[in-house]
C-alpha cells in the first residue's frame, strides 16, 4: 500500500446537495433510493428530457456516483490502437482471451452535476489488463464511491485511489488481481460508517484475492476486505470468500451493516462452499459471518446475480435445470423452500397477429428458464428478474423477451410466478412511438470519437442473450432495467397485476445499433444519471 497522506473524514454532515447516489449500489447499498419522482419517458436519440450530455473520452462500464454537486465516473484510458507488448500478451492471454483491444489503465473523471462540465481527470494505472467494452466487465466495473469531500476509485486491474473532490491524491493501495481466469469483476465497493473505531470513522469495503485456507491448487480466493477510508490501511479480511462474479448488497442488521455475498459459478471458480454468507463489515466482529448458507446442488450460476433481500427473506435464484427461486430466512440463513419457476405459472405474451396481449394461467413451461445474470431485485414482497430470450442465438430457453415476477408469500400458499413479455424496442422518431416486438437488435460500442472500441464481438448482442447487463435500480415504485443496446425499461414494481400496465416506459440512451452500455441507472434529487460508450447523460429534473 502507498499512502500519500491521511484525511480527516467528517461525520455525515458537511457539504451536501442531499443524499445523492454515493456508490454503485446506491445510498442503501441495495440499488434503491427514494426522493422526488424522476421522469418516466426519455430519449437520448430524440433529446427528450435530457438535461445535459457530456462526451466521455473512452468506453467504460462502472457506475456513476453523484454527491455534493459532483458526478464521478471512470472510463478506460483512451484506446491508442497499440495494446499489449508481446510479453504481456503471452502472460495475460487467459485473462484477455487473446483479444487485441485490451489495456491496463483507467481514467477517473469528476464533473459538475448541474452542468455536466468536466472538472478534472486523473489516470489510475493497473497491472492486469482487461478487454475494452467487454460484455462481462472491464477494469472500470467497480464503481466510484464518494462522500461530501472525497471519492474512492477502483481500477479492477490492481489499484484503489482516494482523491479529494478537487482531484488531489490522498492515498492509493495496490493489490494483485487474479489473471488465471476470465476478467469478470462484478463487485461493487461500499462505504460504511464504523463508529466503533471512533467518531466519523468509515470503512471502504472492496474485494481482493488471497491464498485459500488449507492446501490448495495455487488459485487464490476472493474475499471482502475492509480498508480505513481515511488512510487505506487494511483493517480486516472476511472469513468467507466470494466469487469474483458476484454482486453483493448491503443488508442492514440490528447491530450494524452486513454484506450479503456468494460463491459459485462457471469457469471452475475456486471459492467454496457454493452458497451465500452474510458478513459483518463494522465493529469488533468485522469480517466474520453472521450465517453461512451452503447449497449442495452444484457449481451453478446463482452467484452470478445481484444479491437480493427484503425484511423477511434472502433469495437465491437458480437457472435451468433447477429453475427455482430459493427462499432463505434472513435472520438465520436457513433454507425455507423452493419456488418453481416452471410449474403452474402465469404467462402474458403479445399476439403480434391479433395485436393484443394474451394471458395463460396455470401453465407448466416446456423450456427451462435462464434468469439473466445480475437482474434480480426484491421489492414489495416480490422478486423481479429478466429472462434471457436466447442462448448463443438459439431459442432454447424461455419464456421469450420477458421479465419474471415472483410474489413470495409468508408460506408456499401465497407464492405466485408470472412472466410478462415486453417489446424489444420502439419505432424511431419523436412523440408517441409504437412498440416493436420480438425483434433482435444490435449493440455497438461507438465512443465519442465515432469509433467502435470493443475487443469482443459478443458486445454486439442486445442484452437478451447472455451478456452482463447492469443491475436494476429502483427509485420509489419505479424499477429500471437497462440492456446493452441502451434500451431502458421502467416497470411499476408495486402494481397488483403483472400485465402491460406494469410497463411504464421503454426509453433509449442513444440511436439503435450505435449504442452500448453495461451500466445501471443512478439517481439524485429527481434526476437520473446514465452512461454509454460515448457519453454521460443527466436525465430530467431541474
Amino acid at each position: 500500500m502507498l499512502a500519500a497522506a491521511a484525511l480527516a473524514l467528517p461525520a455525515q454532515g458537511g457539504r451536501s446537495d442531499g443524499p445523492g447516489w454515493p456508490q454503485g449500489a446506491g445510498p442503501a447499498g441495495n440499488w434503491t433510493a427514494s426522493g422526488p419522482p424522476p421522469v418516466l419517458h426519455f430519449s437520448a436519440t430524440a433529446n427528450e428530457n435530457i438535461r445535459w450530455r457530456t462526451p466521455l473520452p473512452e468506453t467504460g462500464q462502472g457506475g456513476i456516483a453523484v454527491v455534493a454537486g459532483r458526478v464521478f465516473v471512470a472510463t478506460m484510458a483512451p484506446w491508442d490502437g497499440v495494446g499489449l507488448d508481446a510479453d504481456d500478451a503471452a502472460k495475460f492471454a487467459h485473462a484477455t482471451e487473446k483479444r487485441e483491444v485490451v489495456g491496463k489503465h483507467i481514467d477517473a473523471h469528476c464533473l459538475d452535476a448541474k452542468s455536466g462540465e468536466l472538472l478534472w481527470t486523473r489516470r489510475i494505472e493497473g497491472s492486469v489488463p482487461s478487454i475494452y467494452s467487454y460484455p462481462f466487465s472491464d477494469a472500470t466495473s467497480a464503481s466510484p464511491v464518494a462522500d461530501a469531500h472525497h471519492v474512492w476509485f477502483t481500477n479492477a486491474g490492481g489499484r484503489v485511489t482516494c482523491f479529494t473532490h478537487d482531484g488531489e491524491t490522498v492515498w492509493q493501495r495496490d493489490f494483485e488481481p487474479t489473471f488465471d481466469g476470465p476478467f469478470n469483476k462484478q463487485f461493487e465497493p461500499f462505504l460504511v460508517d464504523d463508529p466503533a473505531r471512533g467518531e466519523g470513522a468509515r470503512t471502504f469495503v472492496h474485494m481482493e484475492p488471497f491464498a485459500p485456507p488449507g492446501p490448495g491448487d495455487g488459485q487464490r480466493w476472493h474475499h471482502l476486505v475492509g480498508l480505513d477510508a481515511a488512510t487505506g490501511e487494511l483493517l480486516w479480511q472476511s472469513a468467507d470468500a466470494l466469487t469474483h462474479y458476484n454482486a453483493p448488497i448491503l443488508v442492514r442488521c440490528d447491530d450494524g451493516p452486513c454484506v450479503l455475498h456468494a460463491r459459485g459459478g462457471p469457469h471452475a471458480v475456486p471459492e467454496r462452499p457454493v452458497g451465500m454468507s452474510l458478513t459483518r463489515v463494522t465493529g469488533a466482529d468485522a469480517g466474520q459471518a453472521v450465517w453461512r448458507y451452503v447449497d449442495d446442488r452444484g457449481n451453478h450460476e446463482a452467484a452470478l446475480q445481484t444479491m437480493a433481500a427484503d425484511d423477511r427473506f434472502v433469495y437465491w435464484l437458480l437457472r435451468d435445470p433447477r429453475s427455482a427461486l430459493v427462499v432463505i430466512d434472513r435472520s438465520t440463513g436457513e433454507e425455507l423452500r423452493e419456488i418453481s419457476l416452471l410449474e403452474r405459472v402465469t404467462v402474458r405474451t403479445f399476439d403480434q397477429k391479433a395485436r393484443e396481449p394474451k394471458t395463460a394461467t396455470g401453465v407448466d413451461l416446456d423450456k427451462p428458464v435462464f434468469p439473466a445474470r445480475y437482474s434480480m431485485h426484491a421489492a414489495f414482497g416480490r422478486v423481479f428478474f429478466q429472462c434471457y430470450a436466447t442462448a448463443w442465438g438459439k431459442p432454447v430457453i424461455g419464456p421469450p423477451w420477458s421479465f419474471g415476477r415472483v410474489t413470495v408469500g409468508d408460506d408456499a400458499t401465497g407464492d405466485r410466478v408470472e412472466y410478462l413479455e415486453v417489446p424489444t424496442g420502439v419505432e424511431p422518431g419523436s412523440g408517441v412511438r409504437p412498440y416493436v416486438w420480438r425483434t433482435r437488435r444490435e449493440a455497438r460500442a461507438i465512443d465519442s470519437r465515432g469509433e467502435e472500441v470493443t475487443g469482443d464481438e459478443r458486445s454486439h448482442w442486445d442484452g437478451w442473450d447472455w451478456v452482463f447487463n447492469g443491475s436494476p435500480t429502483r427509485v420509489g415504485e419505479c424499477l429500471y432495467y437497462t440492456l446493452a443496446t441502451g434500451t431502458v425499461y421502467v416497470l411499476d414494481a408495486r402494481r397488483s397485476e403483472f400485465d402491460l400496465g406494469a410497463l411504464l416506459a421503454v426509453n433509449d440512451l442513444g440511436p439503435d445499433g450505435r449504442t452500448w452500455t453495461a451500466n445501471s441507472v443512478s439517481y439524485s434529487e429527481g434526476r437520473l444519471f446514465h452512461r454509454t460508450a460515448a457519453e454521460l447523460l443527466c436525465i430530467g429534473g431541474r
